[in-house]
């Protein structure tokens, strides 16, 4: 509905446009008002009369209406949004191995000698030499250790790997939310990963509405994961802006929460009550194609997104 406005206006004004110059142009040229009603009664007499008129009177009109038209199909015509989707370069490195050259087998016996000796010299560390005028200190003795005496018994603290071995918490899903919003007239999307924090609803509507929804987080970490969604899509797209709507349930920073246009709600009853008159608007056939393509570039920044 907002194209079909903005279309009548700029053909509004661009007929007015051309109307004044071709008013300005006839009355220049030819003295002849096209405004005036009896200017063209004037014209018609003389045509009936069969007088010769001004063959670029009639050149001059021609043009006029073709400029119109030409004018009107410029700026009213179908259009096919630009969308650049996001593309994921993934290496396909593969670690090259080496040949390593092979070794002569048939060597005499001779050099297999020399290469033994010297592979031994090597490896065996060679004792560090002592001045003559320092004392060389006595190796320490290994006194045995009375069979009376108690061993001191060391605890063991907790290593680090039985954490590890503790389960770790799960991303639940909440289909109930996404009821809401499928019986609201919105298409509901896989649940993406932003941030490292699962969402608990990703839903589009007509018009590029876009719903994101979490439970349980700040609103704060929401309002990081708008501003990401926002920054992919102002990256991909040209000149199609995206309305983004948050809301959470049960923010823990509901009391001192900074974004006042992210929704809060302590009961999926209040969600559900305040989607009831938030529909989604029954989309016009003509808007079908549009809405599919919108569809698939959300379906790419969702698989896109996860791997950022």
């Amino acid at each position: 509905m907002k194209i079909r406005i903005d279309n009548i206006l700029l053909g509004t004004l661009w007929l007015l446009a051309v109307t004044l110059g071709a008013s300005f142009w006839f009355n220049t040229i030819f003295g002849f008002n096209i405004l005036s009603v009896k200017h063209w009664e004037y014209v018609s007499y003389l045509q009936a009369a069969k007088t010769p008129i001004n063959s670029m009177f009639y050149v001059s009109f021609v043009i006029t209406v073709f400029v119109a038209i030409l004018g009107l199909y410029v700026l009213i015509r179908p259009r096919l949004r630009k969308i650049r989707l996001p593309i994921v370069r993934i290496s396909n490195n593969k670690p090259v191995q080496t040949s390593q050259p092979e070794k002569n087998t048939q060597t005499d016996a001779s050099t297999l000698d020399v290469t033994k000796s010297a592979e031994i010299q090597k490896t065996v560390p060679t004792a560090p030499s002592v001045p003559q005028h320092i004392t060389v200190r006595p190796p320490r003795l290994n006194l045995p250790i009375a069979s009376n005496m108690s061993t001191p018994v060391i605890n063991k603290q907790p290593t680090n790997n039985t954490f590890n071995n503790q389960p770790k918490p799960v991303a639940k899903e909440y289909p109930e939310i996404q009821e809401i919003f499928a019986s609201a007239g919105y298409t509901v999307k896989k649940n993406p990963i932003i941030n490292g924090i699962k969402t608990a609803l990703l839903a589009i509507g007509s018009d590029e509405v876009l719903w994101i929804g979490a439970v349980g987080i700040k609103t704060t970490e929401l309002r990081a994961m708008i501003d990401k969604l926002s920054q992919v899509f102002s990256d991909t797209l040209d000149d199609i802006y995206i309305n983004i709507n948050g809301f959470v349930l049960f923010a823990p920073d509901e009391a001192t929460a900074e974004f006042q246009n992210i929704l809060m709600f302590n009961s999926i009853t209040q969600l559900k009550e305040y989607m009831e008159t938030r529909k989604n608007p029954t989309l016009p056939e003509e808007e079908k194609d549009n809405f599919d393509a919108y569809s698939e570039y959300i379906d790419t920044v969702i698989n896109y997104i996860g791997k950022i």
